[in-house]
Parts: C-alpha cells; structure tokens; sequence
C-alpha cells in the first residue's frame, strides 16, 4: 500500500463531494433568492395566478411542486385564461419535467404568470428563475465535483493496491551499501 498516493485519492474524493454539493447549494441558493409562492385566488375562474414572473432573455424558469392542471402563461395572455381548456391553450411549453418540477427555457423576455387549478394541490408550487449563467457555475461545479471524486476514487484504489519501493537495507554510511561506491 502507497500510503501518499492513497492519501492523494482520499483528498480527491472528499474535494469532489464539497465540489458537486457546492454546485447543488449555489443553485438552490440562487433560485430561492428569486423564488415566491404567493398566488391569488380567481373565484371566476377557479384558478390560482401567481405574481407576476419578470424575465429576460436566456433565464430559465423553474416550477418546483407543479402539477397536472396547470402552466405558465404570458402575462399578456392572461384575461384569456378563463378555464382549465384555454389553460391549456395558452400556456408556454415546457422544456422538462420531472419529479414535480418544469424547467422552462429560451422563453422571450416578458411577463408571465403560473396559473394552476385550484382543487388540484395544498400547497402551492413554488416558482422562480436562475440566469443562464448562474445554471452554467451550478452544472459546472456539480459535474467537475462528480468527475474529480471518480478520479480520487481510482487514485486511492490505485495507492491501495500498488507496493512501496522497498528501502535500502544498508545503512548510509555503510561501506558494502552500493549508493556509497564512488568509482
């Protein structure tokens, strides 16, 4: 066992996991700085509006807890919206889903507003936008800290495996130890 090199493994991993969990924090962070779950109830129609969502181009607006009836709708489109059909005919379509959130992207710059059904859920969804460039630091700290923890993880079962040089037997100034021969 190479004790340095199995060391340099373990550092790796552990700086891997503070990497990728660095880019899970910075993400949550910035979404949650922007994030708001206040809606207002439209008795007319039996929906849920939110405030409005001010964006700008190259944002991506997340939904987290959305659910089956509902979408996001330009602000512009919105006195349109007076039932779960024109809902759906007017709301924005979503890049991806999954687990309870939608990520939007490549939306033009605008105000727009998530509308949900009201007998659909307890608690309202939260929503929210993280610039492109913030997605960018948070995919690149995740990926990079996932990547250097493999790498530690093969550096430390190399140090593991691989022997150390075996140390000269003889003394330094030991007359029959072949490193002190002077030709």
């Amino acid at each position: 066992m190479n004790k340095k090199i199995l060391a340099i493994g373990i550092v790796m991993i552990i700086l891997g996991i503070a990497m990728a969990a660095g880019g899970t924090e910075y993400f949550e962070s910035s979404f949650n700085s922007v994030s708001n779950s206040h809606y207002t109830y439209n008795a007319t129609t039996a929906l849920n509006v939110s405030n409005p969502i001010h964006i700008k181009t190259g944002y991506l607006v997340l939904i987290e807890g959305s659910v089956g009836d509902s979408g996001l709708v330009t602000n512009s489109n919105l006195s349109m919206v007076t039932n779960l059909t024109a809902l759906k005919s007017h709301e924005e379509k979503v890049t991806d889903s999954s687990d309870g959130i939608e990520l939007f992207l490549g939306l033009p710059a605008g105000t727009y507003n998530y509308v949900y059904a009201n007998n659909t859920t307890s608690t309202a969804p939260t929503y929210g936008y993280i610039t492109g460039g913030q997605f960018d630091t948070m995919a690149g700290l995740a990926v990079g800290g996932v990547l250097i923890g493999i790498i530690g993880f093969i550096v430390m079962i190399y140090g593991a495996i691989k022997k150390e040089k075996p140390k000269n037997p003889y003394a330094a100034d030991d007359p029959y130890n072949i490193d002190n021969i002077k030709l």
